[in-house]
């Protein structure tokens, strides 16, 4: 019988290391998993907060994953009861958990995806995560409350002002900030340089070591990335499917239409 699956991402975060992941917000094939892990990205998330992948879709690349070194989260259109743990029941390795403002709704998250002691989660043993084996309940619920992933975004002036009480609660383990919305939420929409929204992802950075949670963010610009990584962020989600395809297609297009014809004698 195969062992339950371990976390990737924790292991390089529990040592110090950071951690690089994508989106998937348009590929509907579970080869996308493997094709990602062929490229040995650490993560990839796929997105139901603002793209359509139905639950057989889900699941399906849920199992994917549990034959690849690379872990796999959703991001939840919100923080509901059925939403959180339905995701898990059907083998994502960690949730992404949009707009977290209060410590009322962190806590609320960690009793939905966690088992008792540390949650309320209803209890299933999931055949896509054991892979159809036998295991005994008490077994699997300690796999998943030590291996399961909660990676909350902060995404607003008042998830900021609550950062430290937000992460004082046990079971969060990654901070992945938002930096659209914070902005569009601050008033200074697309502004991702501007001195305020720069503060709040110091001070985001700064709660994330005192409550040894991961600080991370996602963008779609690499000296972005490069700038924020010096700064201390360690769960860095870069980009999406259909811009890598897009940015791609473009850059080659732009290369074969550079292509001088050969000279035709007259």
């Amino acid at each position: 019988m195969m062992k339950l699956k371990s976390s990737r991402v924790k292991k390089i975060l529990r040592e110090g290391g950071i951690c690089y992941g994508t989106m998937l917000r348009m590929l509907r094939t579970p080869q996308a998993v493997a094709l990602c892990a062929s490229q040995h990205w650490d993560y990839v998330i796929l997105d139901t907060e603002h793209n359509d992948y139905d639950l057989e879709t889900l699941s399906n690349f849920c199992l994917a994953s549990k034959y690849v070194d690379m872990d796999l989260y959703v991001r939840v259109p919100d923080k509901l009861y059925h939403q959180m743990a339905q995701m898990l029941d059907v083998g994502a390795e960690g949730l992404i958990l949009p707009q977290v403002r209060t410590d009322e709704e962190a806590r609320r998250i960690i009793n939905a995806t966690k088992y008792a002691p540390l949650g309320k989660r209803g209890v299933s043993l999931s055949e896509t995560v054991t892979l159809f084996g036998d295991y005994s309940q008490a077994a699997y619920t300690q796999w998943a409350n030590e291996e399961l992933m909660n990676i909350i975004q902060i995404e607003s002036e008042e998830g900021v002002n609550n950062v430290g009480k937000i992460l004082s609660n046990k079971g969060i383990d990654a901070v992945m900030i938002g930096p659209a919305d914070m902005s569009q939420d601050m008033g200074i929409s697309g502004q991702l340089e501007h001195p305020r929204l720069e503060e709040a992802f110091h001070e985001i950075i700064e709660q994330c070591n005192k409550y040894d949670v991961a600080p991370g963010i996602h963008f779609s610009k690499m000296e972005y990335v490069e700038k924020w990584v010096k700064e201390g962020m360690r769960f860095v989600t870069y980009s999406y499917d259909s811009k890598f395809i897009k940015d791609a297609y473009s850059e080659s297009l732009q290369k074969l239409r550079s292509f001088k014809p050969a000279q035709t004698l007259v």
